[in-house]
Parts: C-alpha cells; structure tokens; sequence
C-alpha cells in the first residue's frame, strides 16, 4: 500500500503540477464568454446597495411622528389673573389702574370671562403748561372705573429656552370684551380690544404682559369726542384646578 501511495503522488502532481483548469474543464467557451455550467462571478455596487438601504431606512423614519405633550393644559380651567397698569397713549393725565378679570377657559385655545377695575389719575405738567401758555383748559375726564365682559383666543403657543437652562412655555392671546367705563364726566358703553402673552411658570401659575383699548364716546362740554384709553397692564395667574391630567386616546 505505501508503495502504490508514493507512485501515485508523483503522477497526480505531473498531470496537473499548478493546478489550474482549462476551459474545456470548466465548461467555458471563450468565444461565447462562458457557459451553463461556466464559473461566473457578479460584480455587486457595495456604494449603491449603501444606498439603497439608507433610502429604505430613512422612508421608514419618515413614517414615524412623535407628538410631544404639552407641558400646561387649559381646557376645563379657571384663571384667576390680579394685575396693575397704567395708560399709555394720554399725555395730560397719569392713571394707575389695579383690576383683574376672571375666565373660563372651554377649550385649549378659547376662554370666556370678565374683567374689571378702578383707575386713580392726576394731571400731568404738560396739562399745566397748556394753560399757562396758551390760556386753554384741556378738556380730561380721568377714568374711574371700568368692567365687561370679553372672549379669548390664542393662536400661538410656544417655548424658549432662558439662559440655556430653562424651558418656559408661553403663548400669545387675543382679546375681544364689551362693558361699561365710568369717567367723571358721565358712564359710558365701552368696546374693548387687546392682546397679550402668558408665561407659564408651573402647572397652575403665569406671569402676564397685555395691551388693551378701551373705546368709549365722552361727552365733553364743548361737544362729544371718540376716547381710545390703551392701557398696558402686568399681572399673574392662578389656575384653578391646580393640577391637570392628560387624555390619551385608545
């Protein structure tokens, strides 16, 4: 048997000493660029397959929506909002308003309610100068009180970052209300309009900026004039519940 096995091994290594193979073993025809039974290899674009798969990963992210909830809800609240102010658009008289208002809020953007508030008031140096100048007694009528009723909606709800570190959400609200302003003159019907802006400090607690015109007609002595009482006012609020609890739907 060792015999047999040491003459066959020079003999296999003689018929094939590099082992490589013609085409006739391998079935190829090099005219015809191979065969059935030839030994091809496919030539794969690894960038392109990349590719492929990036696109397919990222349509799936595209499908994915993350809805973040908001940190302060509304709906089925009540505001208390204490504030104070002061008018911005009368140069002869200096009025201190303190006042407040009271809503309900129906919906994440809409509330209901009413406001009110007494006015202290002065005249100014400018009101004295007219008449020491020009001999003419301004005609004023300082406000003395005022209350209504009015409608709130707002559109814009956001958040910003202070000093990098907090996030304070906050939103923007308009406001359309009609009452009564008491001058000393006479009471008149009174159209309100404004807008302001509510930063959210906890989960029942604001602070307040607004601006808002109070419009009446003042019967003055020398004839009936159109008021626009703009007045700008700072204040908070307390909303009642103090606490809320999200909703998810099924």
């Amino acid at each position: 048997m060792w015999a047999g096995l040491v003459l066959a091994g020079p003999a296999m290594a003689q018929d094939d000493p590099d082992m490589t193979f013609s085409p006739d073993e391998t079935g190829a025809d090099p005219a015809a660029g191979g065969g059935d039974d030839a030994l091809n290899f496919d030539v794969v674009d690894t960038e392109k397959v990349a590719g492929e798969v990036a696109a397919a990963q990222q349509a799936e992210l595209d499908l994915i929506r993350v809805i973040q909830r908001r940190p302060f809800l509304r709906r089925n609240r009540f505001e208390v909002s204490p504030s104070i102010g002061t008018n911005i658009n009368d140069s002869l008289v200096n009025s201190f308003l303190a006042g407040g208002s009271l809503n309900f809020h129906i919906s994440e953007v809409m509330a209901i309610g009413g406001y009110g508030g007494v006015s202290l008031g002065s005249e100014t140096d400018l009101f004295d100068q007219v008449i020491a100048d020009y001999g003419l007694f301004a005609q004023v009528a300082q406000v003395q009180w005022f209350a209504g009723l009015h409608f709130q909606y707002a559109p814009v709800y956001g958040k910003f970052a202070l000093f990098n570190t907090w996030i304070i959400p906050w939103d923007i609200y308009a406001v359309l209300g009609a009452g009564w302003t008491k001058t000393e003159l006479d009471g008149h019907p009174t159209l309100s309009m404004g807008a302001g802006s509510r930063f959210f400090m906890n989960r029942w607690f604001t602070l307040n900026l607004e601006i808002r015109d109070h419009i009446f007609n003042e019967n003055y002595p020398g004839g009936s004039e159109l008021v626009n009482n703009m007045v700008f006012n700072a204040g908070v609020s307390f909303f009642l519940p103090t606490d809320f609890e999200y909703q998810t739907l099924k």
